[in-house]
């Protein structure tokens, strides 16, 4: 199976048992599983949830590593945006566990904005992230290609990563 083929598949068997277990710890797979699985999920995250969506989900925790997976692969401007959202936050002074921590007292399934799980303090660093991300390739068709480089590198590391993937597969 081709390197694109192998991709595609664990887009999809990444969210099911037993490859749906690596998530709980990324950092202790290889990297070079770690990198397309940080990627798969920031892509996935911020084209159904944007990048504030991103940021306060369960993938938000590895908001550095995702940052590093895409220096990594070569993927330089989605990066250079990240760590200007990740700077955006540090001003304010937000960190990902603080946004998390805010979903503490929320219900299941409630439908809830950004302001009103978060506070009216937070809207105008959210105004700058949204701003911000737009320089994204999620919204600009122009921008660099993520994907490609990524299976670029996957191409360079096919053999450790199909070992890395049936290792992680079989010991599940």
């Amino acid at each position: 199976m081709s390197v694109a083929g192998i991709l595609d598949s664990l887009a999809v068997q990444m969210y099911k048992p037993p490859l749906s277990k690596l998530r709980e710890d990324l950092r202790s797979i290889s990297e070079v599983l770690r990198i397309p699985i940080l990627i798969i999920d920031f892509d996935t995250e911020v084209h159904m949830n944007g990048i504030l969506g991103f940021l306060e989900n369960s993938t938000g925790l590895y908001f550095t590593d995702t940052i590093e997976a895409l220096e990594t692969i070569a993927a330089h401007d989605t990066a250079k945006t990240l760590r200007a959202v990740h700077r955006i936050m540090s001003e304010h002074g937000v960190t990902v566990e603080r946004l998390r921590s805010d979903f503490a007292d929320a219900q299941e399934f409630q439908i809830t904005s950004f302001s009103e799980l978060h506070g009216e303090g937070l809207s105008q660093m959210a105004d700058l992230i949204v701003q911000e991300s737009r320089e994204l390739y999620v919204y600009d068709p122009a921008a660099e290609r993520v994907f490609d480089l990524l299976l670029a590198y996957l191409e360079r590391r096919r053999d450790e990563f199909v070992a890395s993937l049936d290792a992680c597969s079989a010991s599940s």
